[in-house]
């Protein structure tokens, strides 16, 4: 089974699977690293580390809050020290949702592009339509 973190800024990671534990339940394999105010990158990075070990699966899949931040920068260091390991930055609720129940006998690189896929689709805004006027037809009667 692949194994998710979600790492992320403040309480990001706790936040995002408080949803997840709420719509679907306490999952196994998944784990969370927040990225606190008292924390150094050293002290992230050891951190996610930590999880992936804790974990032990056949691979990792790591979802993170901002291209370009620390939990992202760290994450992609450990996915090149490491094989088994990919790396999401923009993370939304959907995309996990999407891949949570299909984690066993997948490849890693497709579930991360179906989590990808998801993500970008499921970014959405309300439009209100304009309720056309019908125009009555007139049969003769």
């Amino acid at each position: 089974m692949i194994a998710l973190i979600i790492a992320g800024h403040g309480e990001f990671a706790k936040g995002l699977n408080s949803v997840i534990e709420l719509v679907a339940g306490k999952q196994e394999l998944v784990e969370t690293v927040d990225f606190l105010e008292s924390d150094s990158t050293d002290d992230l990075k050891n951190n996610i580390k930590k999880a992936i070990d804790n974990m032990n699966a056949e691979g990792t899949l790591i979802f993170t809050d901002i291209p370009g931040g620390s939990p992202f920068k760290m994450s992609v260091e450990l996915s090149m020290e490491n094989e088994g390991i990919e790396v999401i930055a923009g993370t939304n609720v959907p995309m996990i949702m999407e891949i949570l129940f299909d984690r066993e006998n997948v490849d890693l690189v497709e579930l991360k592009e179906r989590a990808m896929d998801t993500g970008k689709k499921q970014i959405v805004t309300f439009e209100m339509k304009k309720k056309e006027k019908q125009e009555l037809e007139d049969d003769g009667i």
